[in-house]
């Protein structure tokens, strides 16, 4: 079980988006000036992540910022922040994601459907993550006249495997609906496909996902029962858990051990009884380690699947310069 470490984990942001060609030099200094002043522009005293000062000032995308982010491993998911905030136990968010996974229906909607979070501070949640509002789509209004172009460019089947809709085409702006922070990667792949469009995204609804999709392509869209379908263990493996202190957060280490344990049986490993203390104890010791090595105050675990192997992976998170 012993940790890695890399060295785009412990790269800042801004350094990441300048290797991509994404932004310049200058273009860092003008964001760290914001952040020095502890606010930006459209915030005011909020503080805003790195990534999305750069979405206020138009120099990147939101759809730039999470591929990079996913990328390099320095995502911070709506599990993760839900956990780190306190807002929902790390047991809740766990049984929330694994019924996500079960009913094929959207994390982010389940939330609002089993009544976790409002609404409303789940749209607070994803647009300061992600730099995209959640709305509701009933008061589009559908044009039958677009539906060929629409469709053309988002397959049906491209719909129903992503949980992604096209909703509006104005000019060479196409506004599409996504369930899940995930779906960026296919917005990303769809505006390589099709450069002449520029892509706008907002959260929605799985339940307004589906409503559009029957109009749209006319007919249903119907869950698929798959019989003896494996678990998807990419999507058991996006989890990421910040501790900065082991013994004193031990719902978050539980949660960790829990995932580890999960991922481990989906991957062959026969069960080998409670071992909670072992692990925290585990835990404990390499964070102590990883935080003398690299003077930060919290370590960022996660999993990782190697072969036939599960490893636990630590990364320093807030370093102190």
């Amino acid at each position: 079980m012993k940790p890695n470490t890399s060295k785009s984990h412990r790269q800042k942001t801004g350094e990441l988006l300048v290797d991509e060609g994404l932004v310049t030099p200058a273009d860092i200094k003008q964001v760290l000036a914001i952040q020095e002043k502890g606010r930006s522009f459209l915030k005011g005293n909020k503080r805003r992540l790195f990534g999305m000062i750069l979405c206020d000032l138009n120099l990147i995308t939101p759809t730039d910022n999470y591929c990079v982010l996913e990328k390099h491993g320095k995502l911070i998911t709506i599990q993760n922040f839900l956990i780190q905030k306190k807002l929902v136990s790390p047991s809740l968010v766990e049984k929330t994601l694994a019924r996500s996974i079960e009913l094929k229906i959207p994390f982010m909607s389940l939330l609002l459907e089993d009544g976790i979070i409002p609404k409303r501070l789940l749209q607070e949640i994803v647009f300061d993550l992600f730099h995209i509002p959640f709305r509701s789509i009933s008061d589009i209004v559908f044009n039958q006249q677009t539906r060929t172009e629409l469709s053309f460019v988002i397959k049906k089947i491209q719909a129903r495997e992503h949980k992604v809709i096209p909703l509006i085409l104005k000019g060479d702006t196409l506004l599409c609906g996504i369930t899940d922070p995930q779906n960026l990667t296919f917005i990303r792949e769809l505006n390589n496909q099709f450069p002449q469009y520029r892509f706008k995204t907002v959260f929605i609804s799985f339940s307004g996902f589906t409503w559009f999709y029957k109009m749209l392509y006319e007919e249903a869209w119907v869950l698929e029962k798959s019989k003896g379908k494996p678990v998807d263990l990419s999507l058991l493996l996006k989890f990421f858990i910040t501790i900065a202190d082991p013994v004193k957060e031990t719902e978050a280490v539980l949660a960790l051990y829990k995932r580890y344990e999960q991922v481990r049986g989906l991957v062959g490993f026969a069960a080998q009884g409670e071992r909670k203390q072992m692990f925290q104890a585990f835990v404990a010791e390499y964070h102590g380690k990883i935080r003398q090595q690299y003077h930060c105050r919290a370590i960022e675990f996660s999993l990782k699947k190697e072969k036939n192997q599960v490893r636990i992976m630590a990364f320093p998170k807030d370093q102190v310069e």
